[in-house]
């Protein structure tokens, strides 16, 4: 039996699979992230506190840039199946990336399997799709079975952040500026959620951490579970996810909630303190 492997982009908050996985490969493409005169690779070195300090006190514009091609193609050359996970194609260019590795490697390998998914989020929602990848293939099923279920995994699979500032992403132009500072203003948390096709919809504003966490409970009680797990990516503030960690546990019981640090990228937009929460 030929070996799996799988390959995310850095917006994805996970370094490594379970144990239970290790027989599949599986590793993460860099974004890099420029602030000032510095470069900061997102990989498994970078100072997330140090790359926000120097973005906040820093007058230059900050930017990140994908994946290239390249990067992706040397990831995709293998003899096994190959399934790639990116950051929503609607916020950066690291999907159209990875198509295009995928086409470098199918006209010199046309047998090869490879797929691409646009998991049209970020985060902790790639997490959960890259759980279910490892959940099927130990259940044994066929590549072209594993594809069609993750595609419909990203597509039932929700997202809702909770931030403290929208200064990043109202530069990136991720969300209208107007929209973006009445959130983050005056002790607000700005509670946006992932859309259909993968932007980032501004759903309201709660004040104060208390306010934020039932308004972040009660938006995923309306909007139901898709499955039986939360996966809470946190930057810099694993106090509040701990505490809507309980008071997930306390709304829907039996869920499971796991609690993971953002990564460069998604600190980088999450910014200082921000919650992400894919359910």
């Amino acid at each position: 039996m030929m070996k799996w492997h799988l390959v995310a982009d850095s917006s994805c908050d996970l370094h490594a699979l379970s144990p239970e996985d290790s027989a599949t490969g599986f590793e993460t493409i860099p974004f890099h992230i420029h602030v000032g005169r510095r470069d900061y690779i997102d990989d498994a070195a970078i100072d997330v506190d140090a790359m926000l300090t120097d973005n906040e006190k820093s007058a230059e514009a900050a930017a990140t840039a994908c994946p290239g091609a390249q990067q992706w193609a040397d990831a995709f050359d293998r003899d096994g199946p190959v399934i790639a996970f990116t950051i929503s194609s609607a916020l950066s260019g690291s999907y159209n990336s990875a198509c295009a590795a995928r086409e470098m490697i199918l006209e010199e390998h046309p047998d090869r399997q490879i797929a691409v998914i646009d998991t049209k989020a970020t985060g902790p929602e790639t997490v959960l799709i890259i759980r279910r990848a490892c959940q099927l293939i130990r259940e044994g099923l066929a590549f072209d079975r594993v594809v069609s279920d993750l595609n419909d995994c990203a597509a039932k699979t929700h997202i809702i952040f909770a931030l403290s500032s929208y200064h990043n992403l109202i530069k990136a132009g991720r969300v209208n500026r107007l929209v973006g500072l009445v959130a983050g203003h005056l002790g607000f948390w700005g509670i946006g959620v992932g859309s259909d096709e993968g932007k980032i919809a501004m759903r309201g504003k709660a004040r104060g951490e208390k306010g934020m966490i039932r308004f972040l409970v009660n938006e995923i009680k309306q909007t139901g579970l898709a499955g039986k797990a939360i996966v809470i990516s946190h930057c810099l503030n694993e106090k509040a996810a701990q505490l809507l960690r309980d008071a997930l546990l306390a709304a829907f019981g039996s869920v499971s909630v796991d609690i993971l640090p953002t990564r460069g990228l998604d600190s980088f937009y999450a910014e200082r303190n921000g919650l992400i929460v894919a359910y």
